[in-house]
């Protein structure tokens, strides 16, 4: 299993990705794209409840991390619009057995 360090303390990959999906919002936005893809950045907000910084930087992230596209509409004015990458969608399809044991334990 791969390490980072980070913070002076060793991450594996497996802690990594639950760190990424457990900051808030992020599960919200995937969630968000999956039901209408591509979204403008306002209808992503409103989606999540996201204040913009907060919304900025979420997407941000998701984008560097290659889950999340975003596309200048060159149009005035001027529109952002995001929608989630082949990477994206496979990390969403992830969620249905999750949600399957889920379903089966909390009966």
């Amino acid at each position: 299993m791969n390490t980072k360090a980070g913070g002076g303390r060793a991450h594996c990959d497996f802690e990594a990705t639950f760190q990424l999906l457990g900051r808030k919002y992020v599960l919200q936005l995937l969630r968000a794209l999956v039901e209408a893809s591509p979204r403008r950045f306002n209808e992503l907000g409103e989606a999540v409840g996201a204040n913009t910084a907060t919304l900025t930087d979420r997407l941000r992230s998701l984008e560097r991390l290659g889950l999340v596209r975003r596309e200048v509409i060159r149009v005035i004015p001027r529109r952002v619009e995001y929608a989630l990458t082949p990477m994206g969608r496979d990390l969403v399809k992830l969620f249905t057995p999750m949600l399957r044991w889920r379903a089966k334990y909390s009966a």
